[in-house]
């Protein structure tokens, strides 16, 4: 009698709780109405209320044996969501109901009830290539609260929908329960809320009945034995290996430059919107002081002067994040950090917290970029710039980063002349990694006539 009372009583709080003021918790004390009760009594309920196991096998399936990578894909309780050219993944934590996360490219959209307390009707999406979008790859995005979790689920399960993300509405992640809707057949996570306010803000600015900028891929994550956290698949490991970050940079004028102008974007920060309703040009304005590590000047006396503009910054003399702190609260809609080398880095920031105020765009460019762009906007205070995806990586700016500092070269001049032969046919339509590429072999060289100077005197000073 008594645990039947209990479980029915612990049925109503957490099918009804949302619509308190505190929402229920599976690993936390409820104190609404000044009552408390303890939901770690939760771990002693039958297993049929989680299709979770904490418990379950990490041991990795070998590259070759897909039925395993399946199983173990399948029996994660977590994993990163990662959307195409945003900086970095985002944490989400699985339901206690539901599927697992769906597999390959899929299209995420708020939903217009941004509660998905209400009926759902998905829009018609196109790709990329004016290709229509099947249901079955979009995921829905929501706010926490309002209703029920199972209202909500079973609002986006009746859209058509293939998938769902729970935005919290309070700090940290939880592995949500449903009893009333266990077995649901739809994916169903939830994701922190100052990441879901990115995503929220990102979709707003550039979202059209047809299009959403909010593309990627929900990949659970395997922490084996070895400590050791990757995705549980080789064709979801070879997706994030490839993942690109970055693009190039167009002056929107008539030039005989030809100059391609790469940006790399840093750990923090948002993607970089190709507006579909907008032509994709911006303004650009340098930083006073150059550095931004104080209030920016308006030297023109207007308030506007950096406002809905990518703001030029110079690297050095304070934390990025302090940075793109300053450019944002003066308005600026994109920071570019000049770097004082040729190649480029991706930006972080320590700890990884402070980086999610920011909701702009920051990306570094080169020592030649920040040149010809600081030229221009003396030149052409007018003229504006456009930004492209491209296929940008930072381990492609990681090898070059390491020819430049000398290390990976041959030991001898001749193979280290041919292999820099090999890097210029390679890099040859990007500027940047050219420009890179020939630094690097000329401070490899020097430091190669410098050891051989040293070798001399030392010979001499023997005799």
């Amino acid at each position: 009698m008594f645990i039947s009372f209990f479980i029915s009583s612990l049925f109503f709080i957490l099918i009804h709780g949302e619509e308190n003021k505190n929402p229920p918790s599976m690993f936390a004390t409820d104190t609404t109405a000044n009552k408390t009760v303890n939901f770690e009594d939760w771990l002693s309920l039958p297993e049929v209320f989680s299709k979770l196991d904490f418990n379950a096998d990490s041991t990795p399936a070998a590259d070759d044996d897909i039925p395993g990578q399946m199983k173990l894909r399948s029996s994660r309780y977590w994993g990163r969501l990662y959307i195409e050219g945003f900086p970095q993944p985002i944490q989400y934590f699985r339901a206690h109901f539901g599927d697992e996360p769906p597999i390959g490219r899929k299209y995420f959209i708020f939903s217009e009830s941004r509660d998905a307390c209400q009926a759902i009707t998905l829009p018609s999406l196109i790709d990329a290539d004016n290709n229509p979008i099947s249901p079955k790859d979009i995921v829905v995005i929501a706010h926490r609260g309002t209703c029920s979790f199972g209202v909500k689920a079973t609002n986006v399960f009746n859209s058509g929908a293939n998938g769902f993300i729970m935005v919290n509405n309070e700090p940290g992640l939880e592995h949500h329960p449903s009893p009333d809707t266990h077995d649901i057949e739809l994916s169903v996570t939830s994701i922190a809320q100052p990441e879901g306010q990115l995503l929220e803000m990102m979709y707003d600015a550039a979202a059209t009945p047809s299009y959403t900028p909010l593309s990627g891929y929900l990949i659970p994550i395997n922490c084996g034995n070895t400590g050791i956290c990757g995705a549980a698949t080789v064709e979801e490991r070879n997706y994030i290996n490839n993942l690109s970050y970055g693009g190039y940079i167009k002056l929107n004028k008539d030039t005989k430059d030809t100059h391609t102008m790469e940006y790399l974007l840093a750990h923090f920060g948002t993607k970089v919107l190709n507006y579909t309703k907008s032509n994709n040009e911006y303004n650009m304005v340098m930083a006073k002081p150059a550095e931004a590590c104080d209030e920016l000047i308006n030297s023109n006396g207007n308030n506007d002067m950096y406002k809905g503009k990518v703001v030029l910054v110079r690297r050095g003399g304070c934390p990025f994040v302090k940075k793109a702190e300053i450019v944002q609260a003066a308005g600026g809609i994109f920071m570019l950090v000049g770097s004082k080398h040729p190649y480029l880095v991706r930006m972080g920031v320590e700890p990884r917290w402070k980086g999610l105020s920011i909701a702009i765009p920051i990306a570094m460019v080169s020592k030649h970029t920040y040149s010809a762009l600081f030229a221009e906007t003396i030149s052409s205070p007018t003229s504006t710039i456009s930004f492209n995806e491209a296929n940008v990586s930072d381990s492609q700016w990681d090898a070059l980063e390491q020819l430049y500092n000398g290390q990976g070269w041959p030991r001898t001049i001749n193979y280290a002349e041919k292999k820099y032969e090999e890097l210029k046919a390679e890099h040859k339509d990007w500027s940047d990694r050219l420009n890179t590429v020939e630094e690097a072999f000329k401070r490899f060289k020097d430091s190669k006539a410098a050891e051989k100077d040293n070798s001399k005197d030392t010979v001499k000073s023997e005799l």
